[in-house]
């Protein structure tokens, strides 16, 4: 059977290829595929040639797709035909052609253990987004938040935006802040708070946090902006964890809601200042050791995920109370991925991700 698959070939060289599909095997899937969606940072990445996990060129990328089951290994339980489906890519779909991770192509072949049935009513468009959010459900797992606690999201592309949404359904108070502009409109749209200011990172913070955030999530992908994110971080932790200040009523006595609040805070153990690398880096990370000594920062690198992160996502996808709303920008034919992966390099402001549909001719 014929199939097509959008290949990298060459650094910066991106072609939709005709190939002749291989059987499956008895523990694995053919899933065709209805969307699949980009990941712009791993992915641009890729094409540049500077991906350190991704196979030799010529390559398929990709890793989040949703189609239909169309055939079963005869050794594969809990799936049949007709079953929609999340896959997070594919074995190699021919010899010579590498799989990194071989998710836009219209037809896949996984081990059973990478299909994940979707759950009802999800929208399937949407659904290729479940590992990016399984990606930012494993990174604010690792934040460890309290309710109310003030949280600074640095970089709103994909990541940071699940990211900010995620952790403001937790209770956290969360600011974010990114240089472009489409990027804070939308994370301002899901209700998240957004400042900027292009000179003085600090600064666009201080009205929200006027003595720094405790703890700071750097979604940007970016190695030299990990000292501006650094200096968010507050070095005390604040009397009162629900926001506001511990006052004393008529100058003495200490009102019961204000002593409440106090010993809250001892009840929920500050975790001290953390910032959370949660974008994907491509240059080494350097970062001054007393920057970091004084206020005994707690640095955190997030794996990917766990397999539990998918399901969690998997979940959330029909959460009524996690919007996923502007975070895929535009749906494309695959015939126009050259074009489209060309806009994504040339224009990255434009868009937060776009989608493929396989449907169409």
């Amino acid at each position: 059977m014929k199939s097509r698959a959008i290949v990298f070939e060459s650094p910066f060289k991106v072609d939709v290829r005709q190939f002749e599909l291989q059987p499956i095997g008895e523990n694995e899937v053919l899933v065709q595929t209805h969307y699949s969606t980009v990941s712009p940072g791993t992915e641009l990445r890729t094409l540049a040639g500077k991906e350190q996990t991704a196979d030799p060129f010529p390559l398929v990328p990709g890793y989040s797709t949703v189609g239909e089951v169309v055939e079963v290994g005869r050794n594969v339980k809990g799936l049949k035909t007709g079953t929609m489906a999340f896959v997070r890519g594919c074995r190699s779909l021919q010899p010579g052609l590498g799989c990194s991770w071989g998710g836009h192509a219209a037809h896949l072949i996984a081990p059973q253990e990478e299909v994940f049935i979707l759950p009802e009513k999800a929208d399937p468009q949407k659904s290729t987004l479940a590992v990016l959010l399984a990606t930012a459900l494993h990174g604010t797992d690792l934040v460890n938040a309290r309710i109310r606690e003030q949280i600074a999201v640095v970089g709103l592309g994909l990541v940071g935006q699940l990211c900010s949404r995620l952790l403001k359904l937790a209770g956290a108070n969360v600011v974010a802040t990114d240089l472009v502009p489409l990027r804070r409109k939308i994370a301002r749209n899901a209700g998240i708070s957004v400042v900027f200011d292009e000179h003085n990172l600090s600064a666009a913070f201080a009205t929200h946090f006027p003595h720094g955030a405790e703890a700071v999530v750097d979604a940007t992908g970016s190695s030299r902006a990990l000292k501006g994110s650094l200096s968010l971080l507050r070095e005390q932790p604040r009397e009162d964890p629900c926001g506001g200040h511990v006052s004393a009523l008529d100058g003495a006595i200490i009102g019961a809601f204000d002593r409440l609040r106090k010993e809250s805070h001892l009840h929920n153990r500050w975790h001290g200042p953390r910032l959370i690398a949660q974008g994907s880096y491509a240059d080494p990370i350097q970062i001054n050791y007393h920057d970091l000594f004084d206020s005994e920062v707690k640095f955190i690198v997030p794996r990917v995920h766990e397999l539990k992160d998918i399901h969690r996502a998997l979940e959330l996808l029909v959460e009524p109370s996690l919007s996923l709303d502007g975070l895929i920008s535009e749906t494309h034919p695959v015939s126009g991925a050259p074009q489209c992966y060309q806009r994504l390099m040339d224009h990255p402001g434009d868009l937060i991700t776009l989608c493929f549909d396989w449907t169409l001719k």
